[in-house]
C-alpha cells in the first residue's frame, strides 16, 4: 500500500475511488504507468499483485459474458501477473477513464496518442483487449471491482476528523455527558447495566410517551339501555 502524508490521506479519504488494473502485457511497464497516474493527480491508496485463475477472470469481466471475445479476454487475463490499484481523487472514475484512452488501441494511437493505452497497449490480430489497462466504468462497477480485489476496503467517503468531532459534539455529547455524570454520582454496583438502562430510558430519538387515561369503550353487547328523563314524561 502506498504511504502518504496526513494531509494527503485526509484528502483522498473523502474523494471518489475507482479500480485500475495493469494487464499482463503491460505488467513490465507497471512502474511507468504508476508514475503517470501520480503525475496526473490520482493517488494510489492500495496496490496488489495477483495472478487470476480463469474462473476469477471470468467473474471480474462478467459484464462481457456472451460476447465473442469473452473467452479470449478471460484466457488473456489469466495468462500472467497483473496489478490491481485503488485510485482516489475528485471525479476519479472519469479522470481515470480519460487517462486510459479509448478501449481500441488503434483508435487510442490515432486520436489520443498520449493516453496510457496508446503508449502501452498492443495491436494484435486477436482483438483489442491487449490495451494495457482496465478501469471501472461507473461507481457501481468501481465498488464491485474494488471489493473483488480488496474485500475489506471501505469504498465510500470516510468522514474527516473535523466532521467526526462535529458529529460527536452535536449528537453524542448532549446525551452521554449527563449519563456519565449521573453514573459518577450514583455509583451503582453494575455500572454497565445501569448506564445501558439510563441511556435506553432517555433516548432522545425515542421519547417516552406520557401515559394516556384509559378511554371508555362502548359496550357492543346486547343490553337494556338506561332510560332517559324524557322517557318518564307522560
Amino acid at each position: 500500500m502506498t504511504s502518504s502524508s496526513d494531509s494527503s490521506y485526509d484528502y483522498d479519504a473523502y474523494s471518489e475511488r475507482t479500480l485500475a488494473v495493469i494487464k499482463p502485457e503491460a505488467f513490465e511497464d507497471a512502474e511507468a504507468i504508476e508514475n503517470i497516474i501520480r503525475n496526473h493527480g490520482l493517488i494510489i491508496i492500495a496496490c496488489r499483485q495477483v495472478r487470476l485463475t480463469p474462473e476469477q477472470a471470468a467473474e471480474l469481466y462478467r459484464g462481457h459474458y456472451g460476447r465473442h471475445h469473452f473467452p479470449h479476454l478471460v484466457a488473456h487475463m489469466a495468462s500472467g501477473p497483473i496489478k490491481a490499484l485503488v485510485l482516489a481523487a475528485s471525479n476519479c472514475i472519469q479522470r481515470w477513464l480519460t487517462l486510459m484512452g479509448p478501449p481500441k488501441v488503434a483508435e487510442a494511437q490515432a486520436y489520443w496518442p498520449d493516453s496510457i493505452r496508446a503508449c502501452f497497449g498492443r495491436r494484435t490480430a486477436y482483438g483489442d483487449y491487449f490495451n494495457a489497462v482496465h478501469g471501472s466504468e461507473n461507481y457501481a462497477e468501481a465498488v464491485r471491482e474494488i471489493h473483488f480485489f480488496f474485500p475489506n476496503m471501505i469504498v465510500g467517503p470516510i468522514p474527516r476528523q473535523w466532521q467526526v468531532k462535529d458529529y460527536m459534539t452535536k449528537h453524542i455529547t448532549p446525551t452521554l455527558l449527563p449519563a456519565m455524570s449521573a453514573l459518577a454520582h450514583y455509583r451503582p454496583a453494575e455500572p454497565l447495566l445501569w448506564l445501558a438502562e439510563y441511556l435506553r430510558t432517555r433516548n432522545p430519538n425515542q421519547p417516552q410517551l406520557v401515559p394516556q387515561p384509559p378511554e371508555e369503550k362502548e359496550d357492543h353487547r346486547c343490553h337494556t339501555p338506561n332510560p332517559s328523563e324524557e322517557s318518564f314524561v307522560k
